[in-house]
């Protein structure tokens, strides 16, 4: 990531919830979502590569507590999307650019 502001904001965000395909297996960022902070430092994004099925949701040892900054460096175009606040929600359409999704409700 060359921008810096991006960089400290990323750095100052602190944690995020992510999938294992985007914190471990390095799938790129294909849906995002801000919710409340579950703890301290809690940013309240949450990342997936997309392409996760609802089985693969359902199991919580597929998610893991990672650095927002880690997850942006591996996909640096979240990072003008950070500052959305909670209940903002973002895709990538077909041609890879960020499109905010306006019905979507995280589940239970």
């Amino acid at each position: 990531m060359n921008n810096p502001f991006a960089q400290a904001l990323s750095a100052a965000i602190g944690r995020c919830i992510a999938t294992k395909a985007v914190s471990e297996d390095g799938a790129a960022v294909g849906f995002m979502y801000r919710e409340a902070p579950l703890f301290e430092e809690d940013s309240g994004w949450r990342f997936f590569s997309g392409d996760e099925t609802d089985d693969y949701t359902d199991n919580a040892a597929n998610f893991t507590v990672y650095s927002v900054a880690d997850i942006s460096s591996h996909t640096p175009d979240i990072a003008p999307l950070l500052g959305q606040p909670p209940g903002s929600a973002w895709e990538r359409n077909d041609d890879g650019d960020w499109i905010a999704v306006a019905d979507w409700q995280p589940r239970d």
